[in-house]
């Protein structure tokens, strides 16, 4: 059994630690972001394609025309793909776990245009030549303050911005660097979350599951260490 501190906002959060609990881990959740909604307006004309990199944008983007739901639909890995098949979308097309794999996807694919339904915050990237991207900011994700827990085994990071934000609050609250481990989904987040902790371990994938595999928490309670 491992001690772990669960970052990732809900409703995902609950899912994760529901799932590192049947694996028989101590769990302790502090979602470190918290989202909500922005009003928006649709397009005056109807999109070729929709791009989503966020599980969240599905959620909290609210009732969409009927038709979109047969538009080409890019998404940035399998959490929101698993959303956007779950609110209806047919044509759910994977990009690889990168906003800018994503963007190479979407071009790839032969779209000259397509519609990011987007958060407040989101990753710079380089347009491929010759794609458009308009993008509506369906909501945003406040940072919210870590409450103190018990000395995790491992801590869950799962975005750059979480990952600053976590390091600056265990400084805040007094906590000693040397003592967690953390898994990053991928390696801008390890960097985001600077130097100094017992260890630092990458996924290989920028999924979940990767994400677990590296900290070694995907064994059932009788393989636990």
């Amino acid at each position: 059994m491992a001690r772990v501190l669960v970052t990732r906002p809900l409703p995902g959060g609950d899912a994760t630690a529901a799932r590192l609990r049947a694996l028989g881990h101590d769990v302790t959740l502090a979602p470190l972001l918290a989202t909500e909604a922005i009003g928006w307006h649709l397009p005056p004309q109807p999109p070729a394609a929709l791009m989503l990199t966020s599980a969240a944008a599905v959620r909290l983007a609210g009732p969409l025309p009927a038709a979109w739901r047969t538009l080409p639909l890019f998404v940035v890995g399998d959490a929101t793909a698993a959303a956007a098949q779950a609110a209806g979308f047919g044509d759910v097309r994977d990009g690889g776990g990168t906003v800018q794999a994503l963007l190479g996807r979407v071009a790839a694919a032969g779209f000259a245009a397509v519609l990011h339904l987007a958060g407040e915050d989101r990753t710079p990237v380089t347009l491929p030549a010759g794609l458009h991207v308009e993008t509506r900011i369906v909501y945003r994700a406040r940072l919210q303050p870590m409450v103190a827990a018990a000395d995790p085994d491992w801590v869950l990071l799962y975005s750059a911005r979480t990952a600053r934000h976590f390091a600056a609050e265990w400084d805040r609250l007094g906590r000693d660097r040397a003592g967690p481990a953390l898994a990053a989904i991928g390696p801008a987040v390890a960097a985001a979350a600077g130097a100094g902790w017992r260890a630092l371990a990458i996924a290989a994938t920028p999924d979940e599951s990767a994400l677990l595999s590296v900290a070694g928490l995907t064994s059932p309670p009788s393989l636990c260490q």
